[in-house]
């Protein structure tokens, strides 16, 4: 699978995997990168045969492809299957894409006459008894699905979503039966959407919408946001994080050493708790101990990444 060394810590009932319908969300800061902990994910997904929707807004399909080659997963080949999906994010949110027009709101057009004239009715129309015309409602096939309307004044993010849930639906469809496969949809960096322009409201809005969406095919939400201490003092960005932690049932910030730097050890891991999986605990939903809040240290190798207890790195041993 992934990191061996990382398994046993990870949630024990679905293992390797994340259990169905959960959002995990990792932070990380720019001296440490949590990335690594993306390719874990994919890995294990694509080696136990599951469907991957990956969203890069951070990354690009080709680094995602080498690194897949280094933990001996293909994603060309899981690509061909059906198994991975590769969205490129930027791409979506800029107007050198073609976005589907028809899910935009548009404003209805009124046309003021200032002559009485005799048009005949329509076969969407009908005649009241005053002898104004009411317009029938149109086929539900002509009638486009109405944009989120937390999402109306961020128009790029509704197309984003709305070609994330065709995607998704898709996917979804081609795996019914006994032998369902489980989904996971990941988005590589949210902190990119906020240096783009779009405000920490709308965004926090798209992974509240892409939350339930997942939930209704039973799959699994994974994103990962920078959670930098300097960064803090950003409204926006303090915003997005505790907002995206809110929402969440897996935390897992990673950092680098408070004492520094060192050779046999590059940064910690938090196992933390979400509120999610706090009301799910509540309500006798999880297993005892089946995410142990701790903290690990880790060491990043050329192929893999090493995961131990505090004190015990190959250094010290």
């Amino acid at each position: 699978m992934g990191y061996a060394s990382l398994e046993p810590h990870l949630p024990s009932s679905h293992a390797p995997l994340l259990p169905p319908g959960t959002f995990l969300s990792i932070s990380d800061t720019q001296a440490s990168d949590g990335n690594f902990l993306l390719h874990h994910f994919i890995s294990n997904y694509i080696k136990a045969d599951q469907n991957v929707v990956l969203v890069g807004l951070a990354g690009i399909l080709v680094h995602y492809t080498m690194v897949g080659r280094k933990l001996g997963v293909n994603l060309a080949t899981a690509r061909t299957k059906g198994n991975f999906q590769f969205v490129d994010g930027l791409t979506q949110l800029t107007d050198y894409a073609a976005p589907n027009k028809e899910y935009l709101a548009k404003p209805v057009e009124t046309k003021p006459s200032s002559t009485t004239t005799t048009a005949t009715p329509s076969p969407n129309t009908t005649t009241s008894t005053m002898g104004a015309r009411i317009a029938r409602p149109a086929a539900a096939t002509a009638t486009p699905p109405a944009p989120p309307k937390v999402l109306s004044y961020s128009p790029k993010l509704v197309d984003l979503y709305k070609a994330l849930e065709e995607i998704i639906q898709d996917t979804a469809s081609k795996t019914t039966g006994p032998f369902q496969k489980q989904l996971v949809l990941i988005l590589d960096d949210l902190s990119v959407l906020l240096n783009c322009g779009w405000p920490c409201r709308d965004v926090l809005a798209l992974v509240r919408y892409l939350k339930l969406l997942v939930a209704k095919v039973n799959g699994t939400l994974i994103t990962l946001v920078h959670a930098d201490g300097l960064m803090a003092e950003e409204v926006s960005q303090d915003g997005l994080v505790k907002g995206v932690f809110y929402e969440a049932d897996y935390i897992v910030d990673v950092r680098g050493l408070d004492s520094g730097g060192s050779r046999d050890v590059h940064g910690q891991l938090s196992l933390l708790h979400g509120p999610g999986y706090l009301l799910r605990q509540r309500a006798g939903q999880v297993r005892e101990n089946e995410w142990p809040a701790l903290t690990l240290h880790y060491k990043i190798l050329d192929n893999n990444v090493e995961v131990f207890a505090k004190g015990y790195s190959s250094g010290v041993l």
